[in-house]
């Protein structure tokens, strides 16, 4: 299936993106008041990964309250290359012990996640 997403130039370095029903903005300005494309990336693989321990936990009637999801990042100044992602799950008090391997083990089949390990190909089209 074929999808697309159509950007829009805005004002100085404000970008729109438009896919399917919804529109994401960015800036990469000093001054930014959205995400840069780089806080798009790693707020795709946090919440995915968060969507997946919902996922998991409503498949197993488990109360979300008191279960937290970051996402710390190294990020190298000049390159803005990522190098290390880690993922720091919160489980409350009384959480069951017989899925907290299991709960991890889930966070980890984001499939936002999965595209790095098994990137897509990219191609460049000039039109």
């Amino acid at each position: 299936m074929l999808k697309k997403v159509k950007i829009e130039f805005g004002e100085g370095k404000k970008l729109n993106a438009t896919g399917g029903n919804f529109t994401v903005g960015t800036d990469q300005s000093a001054e930014g008041t959205t995400p840069d494309p780089l806080d798009l990336f790693i707020t795709s693989l946090a919440t995915c990964a968060a969507q997946y321990a919902r996922n998991f936990c409503e498949s197993r009637s488990i109360a979300m309250n008191g279960i937290a999801l970051n996402v710390e990042y190294c990020q190298h100044f000049e390159t803005s290359h990522i190098s290390k992602v880690n993922y720091i799950l919160t489980l409350p008090e009384g959480f069951p012990e017989k899925y907290k391997a299991a709960m991890l083990r889930a966070i980890d089949l984001c499939p936002v996640k999965k595209h790095l390990l098994n990137p897509p190909a990219f191609e460049l089209e000039l039109v």
